[in-house]
């Protein structure tokens, strides 16, 4: 949210905004964000491409020009609810440049998500959403604002040298590693081409040597299950495969498999119930944001540390949002 307001007050991100459509067909379309919130220009993407799939059975819509577009999981996983594949990925127009090609150790590329969503006939869509990262740079923020280290693996420092201080990466020009530890290459693949489908795709750009400010460019594709095979039979195999893994004996120290999109419904249950908890570093910065600008901030219902009720995974608990799509609580 701070980071929003400021990016409000130096011009960066336009909130009243409207998307453009520059470009339309059957099935696919072009929008502009126009410097607004990525959350909008992302929910009318999937809408549009929801409505378009209907049509014509598959459906793309691009978008460029946008401030950041948020959780993806939440745009695929509200086409899924509907009936629809979805695959949303992202890119930040050539900005954001902070993750290491596999084998090299200069910032090259941004940290490229991909959610990908599927109706399960279940209490939950199965929900792939992953940066191409090891992880996100949100996480790595949330570490360093703490005062923590990062796990082994996620980040090196200007040398290429493995490192755990967040300081490496934030002051010293260290870089995030792509996804795959030892097999890399995978994580850096499915970067580059992200850059390539969510960045020239959209005519939002990819990265280059200029100095650009992140502006995100989005690929949304909903592919409408019906014009393939019965939604009921989709969803009943959905249903069979999950409970077929999830019956895997498990490794010492694992209670359960979990498949994509679990931890985080169980996490929007927690927090429907309990409230979402904010770690003490960015609530002092809500505060601070909201004396600056003379708005009152709200009291915290409970404790902001992380508390004993949040069972899931800590990790999975942060940087909880509201979901753009649906309005409700999720991570």
């Amino acid at each position: 949210m701070a980071q929003c307001l400021d990016a409000i007050e130096n011009e960066h991100l336009l909130p009243a905004a409207e998307c453009a459509v520059t470009v339309d067909h059957v099935s696919s379309t072009v929008l502009d964000g126009q410097r607004g919130f990525g959350q909008v220009a992302g929910q009318r993407a999937m809408h549009l491409a929801v409505e378009k799939a209907a049509r014509s059975g598959v459906a793309a819509v691009a978008a460029r020009n946008c401030y950041h577009s948020g959780r993806l999981g939440s745009y695929a996983a509200w086409a899924a609810k509907r009936g629809f594949v979805a695959l949303v990925m992202v890119n930040a127009g050539g900005g954001g440049q902070t993750v290491a090609p596999f084998g090299g150790l200069a910032r090259r590329l941004a940290t490229n998500p991909i959610a990908i969503a599927a109706p399960s006939n279940g209490d939950f869509p199965v929900v792939l959403d992953i940066a191409t990262s090891v992880a996100p740079e949100g996480k790595v923020r949330s570490c360093h604002q703490r005062g923590e280290p990062v796990p082994s693996g996620w980040i090196v420092d200007d040398e290429g040298r493995p490192t755990t201080n967040t300081d490496d990466f934030y002051s010293a020009g260290g870089a995030l590693l792509p996804l795959g530890g030892s097999a890399g290459h995978k994580g850096f693949g499915l970067a580059l081409l992200i850059d390539i489908l969510a960045g020239a795709l959209s005519g939002a750009g990819c990265c280059r040597e200029e100095v650009v400010d992140a502006r995100d460019g989005m690929l949304v594709i909903a592919i409408d299950i019906a014009r393939y095979t019965s939604p009921q039979a989709f969803g009943e195999h959905v249903r069979r495969l999950i409970g077929y893994v999830k019956s895997s004996p498990t490794v010492p120290g694992v209670e359960e498999v979990l498949v994509p999109g679990e931890l985080e419904h169980r996490c929007q249950m927690i927090r429907s119930r309990h409230g979402i908890q904010v770690d003490e570093a960015t609530w002092l910065a809500l505060e601070a944001a909201s004396r600056a600008r003379g708005v009152a901030a709200p009291k915290p219902s409970k404790s902001i540390l992380a508390g004993p009720h949040v069972a899931a995974d800590r990790s999975a608990a942060e940087g909880a949002a509201v979901d753009p799509m649906t309005a409700g609580v999720v991570t």
